[in-house]
């Protein structure tokens, strides 16, 4: 296996499997709430770790989801705060709902996935513990479920992502990088849109 870098250039990716120590992210802040074009700015950020249940994967291309044009006006809701009121320490926001990546590192529960596979990724978060989801209900409608990306960190606008492993479907080889990862959210929001429903 190659050594861990410290960070990659953007556009590019270590060998599959390699994580660097930092990735390059599209981040908000507090301080800089307020139009989308200057409250994102490019930072250096560590790489998180993924929890048993998660897989890290790396964006190949990235939906774009008007939730984080809230997420960047820190209205309705103020992500940062609303995350840090949970116990979440992180002083930033990385968004996005909608990607299509490369699995680089599983979590020590996770035995659907393996290092190298190609995904899209929903944007639906749900506590696995969560009473309603273990009776077998339908965890979208679930007391703990959350829009990952959203009203969680580490979405899909830096190099690398963290998502529960179920978030994780095979991605259509028939599609691009960039088609593939616009239709779970986007792609179904102007479908839905579109078809009056």
């Amino acid at each position: 296996m190659s050594e861990q870098p410290e960070i990659v250039p953007i556009g590019t990716l270590p060998p599959v499997g390699v994580v660097p120590k930092k990735m390059h992210a599209q981040v908000i802040r507090k301080n800089r709430y307020g139009d989308p074009k200057t409250a994102f700015q490019v930072e250096q950020i560590p790489i998180p770790e993924p929890a048993p249940d998660e897989v890290l994967v790396a964006v190949m291309a990235a939906g774009v989801n008007y939730n984080n044009v809230w997420a960047a006006l820190g209205y309705p809701v103020d992500v940062i705060a609303a995350r840090n009121k949970k116990g979440e320490p992180e002083d930033f926001h990385i968004g996005g709902s909608d990607a299509s990546g490369i699995v680089y590192k599983v979590g020590s529960d996770v035995t659907t996935l393996k290092v190298g596979d190609e995904v899209v990724i929903h944007c639906g978060i749900w506590d696995r513990n969560d009473p309603w989801v273990k009776a077998g209900k339908d965890p979208m409608f679930a007391p703990s479920q959350v829009i990952w990306g959203y009203e969680t960190n580490w979405g899909s606008f830096a190099q690398f992502t963290k998502v529960q492993a179920h978030q994780c479907l095979p991605r259509p080889q028939h599609m691009t990088w960039e088609e593939s990862a616009a239709y779970m959210l986007v792609g179904a929001t102007a479908y839905r849109m579109l078809q009056h429903w």
